[in-house]
């Protein structure tokens, strides 16, 4: 959290495992009495009873302009690139998917926030590149040699 600025700031985290970011949002929460604006992709929204929820937590999907004024207004916005286009964290072959998409640099320049650099933490656990099946493959495949 030391590098938090007291104004607005975009946090972009990988969407393909949010929980390290539910889990920052809360502490930032907790610790500064800050609210963090999310992003989620429009297809979240049609999940029944879901709507509510989310609304109540700050949790949106909200247009570049909306994000703009979100940050304009001193506001954390959490932003996960990609969304559900780019679910899956690919190794070398993998092939972004821009189509007409700016994105959130886009938001950040025009919204004038200070660019911090903080860890990331997939990569900071994932140690081994490519699929996670390999990945627990290659963990738990001691098992089978007792067999």
């Amino acid at each position: 959290l030391e590098n938090l600025p007291e104004g607005p700031a975009v946090l972009i985290f990988y969407h393909g495992v949010p929980v390290d970011y539910y889990l920052l949002v809360l502490r930032i929460y907790r610790l500064t009495g800050r609210f963090c604006y999310s992003t989620v992709d429009h297809a979240v929204f049609t999940i029944p009873g879901l709507k509510i929820f989310l609304h109540a937590h700050r949790v949106d999907h909200p247009t570049r302009e909306e994000c703009v004024e979100i940050l304009k207004e001193g506001n954390l916005l959490g932003i996960g690139p990609g969304g559900v286009r780019e679910q899956n964290y690919g190794d070398n072959n993998y092939k972004l998917i821009w189509r007409k998409r700016k994105g959130f640099a886009d938001v950040a320049i025009k919204a004038k926030v200070t660019k911090a650099a903080v860890e990331s933490l997939r990569d900071r656990h994932q140690k081994i590149p490519g699929s996670i099946w390999r990945a627990l493959k290659e963990r738990f495949d001691w098992l089978h040699k007792y067999e």
